[in-house]
Protein backbone atom coordinates (compact mmCIF):
# COMPACT_ATOMS: atom_id res chain seq x y z
CA UNK A 1 0.00 0.00 0.00
CA UNK A 2 1.85 3.25 -1.24
CA UNK A 3 0.84 6.57 -0.86
CA UNK A 4 2.32 9.13 -2.74
CA UNK A 5 4.92 11.56 -0.16
CA UNK A 6 3.12 15.27 0.76
CA UNK A 7 6.04 17.65 1.71
CA UNK A 8 5.55 20.20 3.54
CA UNK A 9 7.35 23.44 4.46
CA UNK A 10 9.61 21.96 6.94
CA UNK A 11 10.22 19.10 5.16
CA UNK A 12 8.08 16.36 6.47
CA UNK A 13 6.11 13.63 5.29
CA UNK A 14 2.01 13.81 5.89
CA UNK A 15 -0.15 11.55 5.10
CA UNK A 16 -3.26 12.03 7.32
CA UNK A 17 -4.72 15.09 9.69
CA UNK A 18 -6.26 12.91 12.55
CA UNK A 19 -8.53 12.91 15.49
CA UNK A 20 -6.47 10.48 17.69
CA UNK A 21 -7.96 12.21 21.06
CA UNK A 22 -11.39 12.20 20.06
CA UNK A 23 -13.32 15.06 22.41
CA UNK A 24 -17.04 14.14 23.72
CA UNK A 25 -18.58 15.44 20.73
CA UNK A 26 -16.49 13.16 18.66
CA UNK A 27 -17.87 10.08 21.53
CA UNK A 28 -21.52 11.35 21.28
CA UNK A 29 -21.09 11.59 17.28
CA UNK A 30 -19.96 7.79 17.26
CA UNK A 31 -22.47 6.52 19.94
CA UNK A 32 -25.08 8.28 17.84
CA UNK A 33 -24.56 6.37 14.98
CA UNK A 34 -23.58 2.89 16.86
CA UNK A 35 -26.48 0.95 15.43
CA UNK A 36 -26.23 2.36 12.15
CA UNK A 37 -25.15 -0.53 9.37
CA UNK A 38 -21.13 -0.42 8.73
CA UNK A 39 -19.86 1.30 5.66
CA UNK A 40 -18.05 -0.67 3.74
CA UNK A 41 -16.84 -1.62 0.13
CA UNK A 42 -20.82 -3.20 -1.54
CA UNK A 43 -22.78 -0.92 0.83
CA UNK A 44 -25.12 1.42 -0.87
CA UNK A 45 -24.03 4.84 -0.47
CA UNK A 46 -25.62 7.32 1.90
CA UNK A 47 -27.38 10.17 0.39
CA UNK A 48 -25.48 13.24 -0.37
CA UNK A 49 -26.83 16.44 2.12
CA UNK A 50 -24.75 19.52 2.77
CA UNK A 51 -25.33 23.09 3.95
CA UNK A 52 -23.69 25.13 0.86
CA UNK A 53 -22.16 24.44 -2.91
CA UNK A 54 -19.43 26.17 -3.20
CA UNK A 55 -17.90 24.96 -6.58
CA UNK A 56 -19.63 23.42 -9.53
CA UNK A 57 -23.55 22.73 -9.68
CA UNK A 58 -25.74 20.59 -7.15
CA UNK A 59 -25.66 16.91 -7.03
CA UNK A 60 -28.90 16.29 -5.68
CA UNK A 61 -29.24 12.68 -6.78
CA UNK A 62 -26.72 9.91 -7.77
CA UNK A 63 -27.50 9.55 -11.72
CA UNK A 64 -27.66 5.42 -12.79
CA UNK A 65 -24.26 4.77 -14.77
CA UNK A 66 -22.52 7.49 -13.35
CA UNK A 67 -19.46 7.06 -11.14
CA UNK A 68 -18.79 9.43 -8.28
CA UNK A 69 -15.94 10.46 -6.01
CA UNK A 70 -16.27 11.37 -2.82
CA UNK A 71 -13.91 12.82 -0.92
CA UNK A 72 -13.36 14.68 2.93
CA UNK A 73 -11.66 16.91 3.44
CA UNK A 74 -10.47 20.24 5.24
CA UNK A 75 -8.56 23.59 4.53
CA UNK A 76 -6.04 23.17 7.55
CA UNK A 77 -5.37 20.11 7.24
CA UNK A 78 -1.98 19.94 4.51
CA UNK A 79 -2.66 15.91 2.75
CA UNK A 80 -6.08 17.55 1.76
CA UNK A 81 -4.36 20.24 0.25
CA UNK A 82 -1.68 18.87 -1.37
CA UNK A 83 -4.27 16.31 -2.97
CA UNK A 84 -6.12 19.10 -4.53
CA UNK A 85 -4.17 18.96 -7.91
CA UNK A 86 -4.46 14.95 -8.61
CA UNK A 87 -7.83 14.96 -8.25
CA UNK A 88 -8.07 17.76 -10.77
CA UNK A 89 -6.20 15.71 -12.76
CA UNK A 90 -8.46 13.30 -12.48
CA UNK A 91 -11.57 15.18 -12.90
CA UNK A 92 -10.06 15.90 -16.30
CA UNK A 93 -8.72 12.53 -17.55
CA UNK A 94 -12.35 11.41 -16.62
CA UNK A 95 -14.68 13.84 -17.57
CA UNK A 96 -17.65 11.34 -17.21
CA UNK A 97 -17.38 11.13 -13.57
CA UNK A 98 -18.06 13.41 -10.97
CA UNK A 99 -15.57 14.36 -8.38
CA UNK A 100 -17.19 16.16 -4.81
CA UNK A 101 -14.93 17.42 -2.37
CA UNK A 102 -16.59 17.98 0.93
CA UNK A 103 -15.54 19.93 3.81
CA UNK A 104 -16.97 18.85 6.61
CA UNK A 105 -14.15 19.51 9.35
CA UNK A 106 -13.46 23.66 9.19
CA UNK A 107 -12.89 25.00 12.42
CA UNK A 108 -14.13 28.59 13.45
CA UNK A 109 -11.31 30.95 13.99
CA UNK A 110 -12.33 32.30 17.37
CA UNK A 111 -15.06 30.27 19.66
CA UNK A 112 -17.15 32.66 19.32
CA UNK A 113 -17.17 33.63 15.81
CA UNK A 114 -18.22 30.43 13.09
CA UNK A 115 -17.07 31.67 10.29
CA UNK A 116 -16.19 28.06 9.12
CA UNK A 117 -18.55 28.88 5.55
CA UNK A 118 -16.68 32.13 5.00
CA UNK A 119 -13.06 30.40 5.70
CA UNK A 120 -14.23 27.63 3.13
CA UNK A 121 -15.51 29.84 0.19
CA UNK A 122 -12.61 32.00 0.29
CA UNK A 123 -10.59 29.38 0.01
CA UNK A 124 -12.05 27.61 -2.90
CA UNK A 125 -12.24 30.89 -4.59
CA UNK A 126 -8.62 31.26 -4.20
CA UNK A 127 -7.94 28.29 -5.39
CA UNK A 128 -9.39 28.55 -8.80
CA UNK A 129 -9.08 26.31 -11.38
CA UNK A 130 -6.62 24.05 -9.48
CA UNK A 131 -9.05 22.93 -7.50
CA UNK A 132 -11.32 22.38 -10.58
CA UNK A 133 -14.37 19.89 -9.51
CA UNK A 134 -17.19 20.38 -7.70
CA UNK A 135 -17.15 21.59 -3.95
CA UNK A 136 -19.55 21.74 -1.07
CA UNK A 137 -19.22 22.49 2.71
CA UNK A 138 -21.24 20.38 5.45
CA UNK A 139 -21.41 22.51 9.01
CA UNK A 140 -24.28 20.70 10.10
CA UNK A 141 -22.57 17.28 10.20
CA UNK A 142 -24.47 15.36 7.89
CA UNK A 143 -22.08 14.16 6.07
CA UNK A 144 -19.11 13.00 9.16
CA UNK A 145 -22.36 11.13 11.17
CA UNK A 146 -23.08 9.38 7.56
CA UNK A 147 -20.01 8.66 5.99
CA UNK A 148 -17.01 9.11 7.80
CA UNK A 149 -18.55 7.69 11.45
CA UNK A 150 -20.10 4.39 9.54
CA UNK A 151 -17.08 3.86 7.55
CA UNK A 152 -14.94 4.08 10.64
CA UNK A 153 -12.80 7.15 8.75
CA UNK A 154 -11.17 8.71 11.61
CA UNK A 155 -8.60 10.75 9.54
CA UNK A 156 -8.89 13.10 6.31
CA UNK A 157 -8.70 13.10 3.17
CA UNK A 158 -10.64 10.25 3.22
CA UNK A 159 -12.07 8.98 -0.57
CA UNK A 160 -15.23 6.80 -1.41
CA UNK A 161 -16.03 6.07 -5.11
CA UNK A 162 -19.31 5.43 -5.85
CA UNK A 163 -20.06 2.88 -8.67
CA UNK A 164 -22.61 2.96 -11.39
CA UNK A 165 -24.68 1.22 -9.36
CA UNK A 166 -25.03 3.58 -6.23
CA UNK A 167 -22.96 1.44 -4.62
CA UNK A 168 -19.24 1.75 -2.44
CA UNK A 169 -16.45 0.53 -4.32
CA UNK A 170 -13.16 1.53 -2.59
CA UNK A 171 -12.26 3.96 0.42
CA UNK A 172 -9.52 5.58 1.24
CA UNK A 173 -6.57 7.91 0.89
CA UNK A 174 -6.59 9.69 -1.90
CA UNK A 175 -2.90 9.64 -1.83
CA UNK A 176 -3.07 5.90 -2.29
CA UNK A 177 -2.08 4.03 -5.94
CA UNK A 178 -4.43 1.81 -4.91
CA UNK A 179 -7.32 4.90 -5.40
CA UNK A 180 -6.17 5.67 -9.22
CA UNK A 181 -6.54 2.14 -9.53
CA UNK A 182 -9.55 1.56 -8.31
CA UNK A 183 -10.93 4.47 -9.82
CA UNK A 184 -9.59 3.29 -13.57
CA UNK A 185 -11.30 -0.42 -12.75
CA UNK A 186 -14.78 1.10 -11.65
CA UNK A 187 -14.79 3.65 -14.23
CA UNK A 188 -14.07 0.08 -17.16
CA UNK A 189 -17.55 -1.61 -15.48
CA UNK A 190 -20.42 -2.57 -18.02
CA UNK A 191 -23.29 0.04 -17.20
CA UNK A 192 -20.94 3.09 -16.48
CA UNK A 193 -21.90 6.46 -18.61
CA UNK A 194 -19.44 7.47 -20.99
CA UNK A 195 -21.01 11.19 -21.83
CA UNK A 196 -19.32 13.61 -19.94
CA UNK A 197 -20.84 14.35 -16.42
CA UNK A 198 -21.07 18.26 -16.60
CA UNK A 199 -20.03 18.77 -13.67
CA UNK A 200 -20.09 22.60 -13.61
CA UNK A 201 -23.74 22.64 -15.02
CA UNK A 202 -25.28 19.47 -13.62
CA UNK A 203 -29.41 19.56 -13.20
CA UNK A 204 -31.65 17.52 -11.21
CA UNK A 205 -32.49 14.41 -13.44
CA UNK A 206 -35.53 13.10 -14.29
CA UNK A 207 -36.49 10.49 -11.08
CA UNK A 208 -36.82 7.29 -13.40
CA UNK A 209 -32.94 7.42 -14.49
CA UNK A 210 -31.88 8.07 -10.81
CA UNK A 211 -30.71 6.95 -7.84
CA UNK A 212 -32.12 7.93 -4.75
CA UNK A 213 -30.78 11.09 -2.90
CA UNK A 214 -31.56 14.25 -1.10
CA UNK A 215 -33.78 16.48 -3.14
CA UNK A 216 -35.55 19.64 -1.84
CA UNK A 217 -38.91 18.42 -2.09
CA UNK A 218 -40.58 14.41 -2.12
CA UNK A 219 -40.94 12.85 -5.19
CA UNK A 220 -44.76 13.04 -6.23
CA UNK A 221 -43.84 9.13 -7.02
CA UNK A 222 -41.21 6.36 -7.11
CA UNK A 223 -39.09 5.41 -9.66
CA UNK A 224 -39.17 1.81 -10.83
CA UNK A 225 -35.67 2.07 -10.86
CA UNK A 226 -34.65 4.06 -7.60
CA UNK A 227 -31.90 2.32 -5.71
CA UNK A 228 -32.47 3.68 -1.50
CA UNK A 229 -29.80 3.76 0.34
CA UNK A 230 -29.22 1.71 3.35
CA UNK A 231 -27.93 4.44 5.67
CA UNK A 232 -29.79 6.07 8.22
CA UNK A 233 -30.20 9.58 7.89
CA UNK A 234 -28.72 10.86 11.53
CA UNK A 235 -26.89 14.60 12.44
CA UNK A 236 -23.71 14.63 14.42
CA UNK A 237 -25.04 16.55 17.96
CA UNK A 238 -21.49 18.73 17.60
CA UNK A 239 -17.92 19.57 16.67
CA UNK A 240 -14.48 17.89 17.82
CA UNK A 241 -13.38 21.23 18.23
CA UNK A 242 -16.43 23.48 20.55
CA UNK A 243 -14.85 25.36 23.60
CA UNK A 244 -16.06 24.15 26.94
CA UNK A 245 -18.04 27.16 27.16
CA UNK A 246 -19.50 28.00 23.18
CA UNK A 247 -20.99 31.45 22.46
CA UNK A 248 -25.04 30.81 21.89
CA UNK A 249 -26.05 29.66 19.32
CA UNK A 250 -29.82 28.33 17.53
CA UNK A 251 -27.74 25.13 17.27
CA UNK A 252 -24.05 23.58 18.06
CA UNK A 253 -21.24 23.60 15.58
CA UNK A 254 -21.28 19.90 14.05
CA UNK A 255 -18.26 17.27 12.78
CA UNK A 256 -15.28 16.18 11.91
CA UNK A 257 -11.76 15.87 13.70
CA UNK A 258 -9.88 17.79 15.52
CA UNK A 259 -7.17 19.58 14.06
CA UNK A 260 -3.65 17.10 13.87
CA UNK A 261 -1.37 17.90 10.91
CA UNK A 262 -0.14 13.58 11.71
CA UNK A 263 2.93 12.19 10.22
CA UNK A 264 0.92 8.91 11.02
CA UNK A 265 -1.04 7.52 7.81
CA UNK A 266 -4.92 6.31 8.63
Amino acid sequence: MNIRPLITAAGLVVACCAAFTPSRASANNAEANENAPALTVGSQAPRISVDRWLKGAPVYTYERGRVYVVEFWATWCTPCVASIPHLTELQKKYPNIVIIGVTASEQPTRSNLDDRLTKAEGFVAKQGTRMDYTVAYDGNGFMWSNWMVPAQRGGIPSTFIVGPEGRIEWIGHPQMDEFDRALDSVVSQPGVRNDPSKWQTIAVKPLESTISAPVQKPPLAAAPDKITSSQPSKIAPASTRIPAKPAPAPKKIATGPARDDSTTPR
